[in-house]
């Protein structure tokens, strides 16, 4: 079941977090893409959309490089370890 989104600042619950999530969303083209591209699930990002919990600073700081320019770009990825471990087994089976 896609996550779906719509603005969260007139919300409640609506946090630096929250919308750096939205936004990137929009930016991903979906919820599911940006939960692949964040090595995380639809599920977490739902959590984090809700306000019922925050994501990991890295994944967080990753949201705010992908809204700082506009697209999904490897830059939000140099510092999220789950991304870097999946680029490195990646580029292992691309070796064998």
């Amino acid at each position: 079941m896609p996550t779906v989104l719509t603005q969260t600042w007139n919300r409640k619950t609506s946090t630096v977090y929250t919308r750096v999530l939205a936004r990137a969303i929009v930016i991903a083209g979906g919820a599911e893409t940006l939960a692949d591209f964040l090595a995380s699930s639809p599920a977490e990002l739902a959590k984090w959309a809700t306000g019922s919990a925050n994501p990991p600073m890295p994944i967080f700081l990753a949201m705010v490089d992908v809204v700082a320019a506009n697209q999904l770009t490897p830059a939000a990825l140099e510092n999220l370890p789950v991304a870097r471990a999946r680029r490195s087994r990646a580029s292992l089976h691309g070796a064998a």
